[in-house]
């Protein structure tokens, strides 16, 4: 659902410029499928290659917001981990980390493990379809659907799954993408700890879902900060928030109202639809959380705040990289 704000910003117009200028220059497109390939093939150096990117991604988020302990036990839950990049990160880094990942089965078409034996032995992983836990407010009669298996209380959620091209079984890959968002966003609110951080990667932060999801974040933490890690996502529009201080902020006693609500969407999702099979999100589907008019009006300056360091980053990286083609690199 890429229903977009109407926000006021020259930061925005100027790289909506740049953004679709070139955007669908071949140069361009065949950027695009190198890191969509990147991302979903099972080829062994490239998931080597995804591997390092994302161990490179987590520790420039963590370089400048803080979100892993050096010494401290720490547990942490990583939602779609393989091939492992932001596991790897942790435990390398704190050797009193205990981690737990839910991934697609590589018989599905998802990535395999690259951790090392010696962090495996700190490490859970559980092969599973995050779409296909029981999720919903009540229990559903679904054969397909087994109960979440770790118990809560993480210090640490990261969510960062996305629907794999390659996946089999999935065929609508934008319905599949909405449902593994609403899917992870229950499952890292159920999980994390009272007082711990959730780390979701999202994309474009005028996007309705994705001020939305900013929104209900910064209610519902102590603290809430943006990023987009140069090292990969420069020139794209994804980019992560990291919401520390789960449960202590000004929406943290209509945190059960809005989980309860979540999982409701989540049975719609899933069920509803043609032959049940479910539907994509609209664009009123999260307004329990905020509507549009709030967004574009009270809540503008602060969405402003969280975003405008991330269409300047992008900014700046495009031009970087189209200058670096003009010149031949």
């Amino acid at each position: 659902m890429d229903h977009l704000l109407p926000l006021q910003s020259s930061t925005l117009h100027k790289l909506n410029l740049l953004r679709y200028k070139h955007d669908s220059q071949p140069s361009e497109q065949a950027y695009l499928q190198f890191q969509r390939k990147q991302a979903d093939a099972p080829d062994p150096a490239l998931q080597k290659a995804w591997f390092n990117s994302m161990r490179a991604v987590l520790e420039e988020i963590d370089q400048v917001l803080h979100c892993v302990p050096e010494r401290l036990p720490f547990r942490f839950l990583d939602l779609g981990c393989c091939p492992g990049g932001f596991s790897s990160y942790i435990l390398g880094k704190n050797r009193n980390a205990y981690g737990v990942g839910i991934s697609l089965p590589t018989e599905s078409g998802g990535h395999s493990c690259l951790l090392k034996e010696d962090e495996l032995e700190r490490f859970q992983l559980y092969w599973a379809d995050l779409t296909r836990y029981q999720l919903g407010p009540a229990f559903i009669d679904d054969p397909k659907l087994q109960n979440f298996p770790v118990s809560p209380g993480f210090d640490l959620v990261l969510i960062d799954g996305h629907p794999l091209r390659s996946a089999q079984g999935v065929p609508n890959i934008f319905l599949h993408g909405d449902q593994l968002l609403i899917s992870q966003i229950i499952v890292g609110l159920v999980s994390v700890a009272l007082g711990g951080t959730v780390i979701l990667k999202q994309s474009k932060p005028e996007r309705l879902i994705t001020s939305q999801l900013i929104f209900l974040l910064d209610g519902l933490c102590a603290e809430v900060r943006t990023w987009k890690p140069v090292c990969m996502h420069g020139t794209r529009s994804t980019f992560y928030i990291v919401a520390k201080g789960i449960g202590l902020g000004c929406l943290a006693l209509r945190s059960q109202q809005l989980l309860n609500a979540l999982m409701e969407l989540w049975v719609e999702l899933s069920y509803t639809g043609a032959n049940g099979t479910g539907r994509k999100l609209t664009a009123t589907d999260l307004d329990f959380i905020v509507d549009s008019a709030t967004l574009k009006g009270a809540y503008a300056p602060r969405l402003h705040e969280l975003s405008n360091h991330i269409w300047t980053t992008q900014a700046k990286c495009l031009k970087g990289w189209r200058k670096a083609q003009a010149n031949g690199f």
